[in-house]
């Protein structure tokens, strides 16, 4: 329940990884709509071993260690609730737990890059189903409004289809992390 969830929260404050709530089931901004089953799928099927979401600037994936596009941490655990109460009551939401770097603790006290964008890969070849490839920060989200589910997909207007892995992933925005 929301309670057991907060508790979470409270319990992963005290060490460096953070559980936040990442994604919303809902419609997109290019007319898709994340469906509550996708939401389920990434929670029961996430694992660190089948594959390693890692944290992107912008979904950019850097080719060095010392690029401003390195990786900035691990998601290591994803959830789903319903949430409670609010504009959002009832609709399925994904929780990720992360472990950051501390650039990334930085970057974020700084208040830049202070929104999450999940990369949501359907179809996952090991699950044959959703599954959370990566997780970004941004400042720059594709919604107006934070909890508000926006995606940016395959359109040809899409400035982002070239930071995806597969055409068909989906990036999600406007979520405030608090790391």
């Amino acid at each position: 329940d929301h309670n057991d969830h907060r508790q979470g929260v409270a319990m992963a404050s005290k060490s460096k990884s953070k559980v936040f709530r990442v994604a919303v089931e809902g419609a997109t901004t290019d007319g898709r709509t994340i469906q509550r089953s996708d939401i389920q799928q990434m929670a029961d099927s996430f694992s660190q071993q089948t594959y390693g979401a890692r944290v992107w600037v912008e979904h950019i994936r850097g080719y060095t260690a010392d690029s401003p596009f390195r990786a900035y941490g691990d998601v290591t655990s994803v959830t789903a609730e319903e949430i409670q109460d609010g504009d959002l009551k009832g609709k399925l939401a994904l929780y990720a737990q992360i472990d950051p770097t501390d650039d990334l603790i930085a970057m974020v006290k700084a208040r830049q890059k202070i929104y999450t964008s999940i990369e949501m890969q359907p179809n996952f070849p090991a699950t044959k189903g959703s599954y959370l490839v990566g997780l970004a920060v941004t400042d720059s989200p594709a919604s107006l409004g934070t909890e508000m589910l926006t995606f940016s997909a395959s359109a040809q207007q899409n400035p982002l289809s070239v930071r995806k892995l597969s055409p068909e992933n989906l990036f999600t925005a406007a979520l405030e992390t608090q790391i």
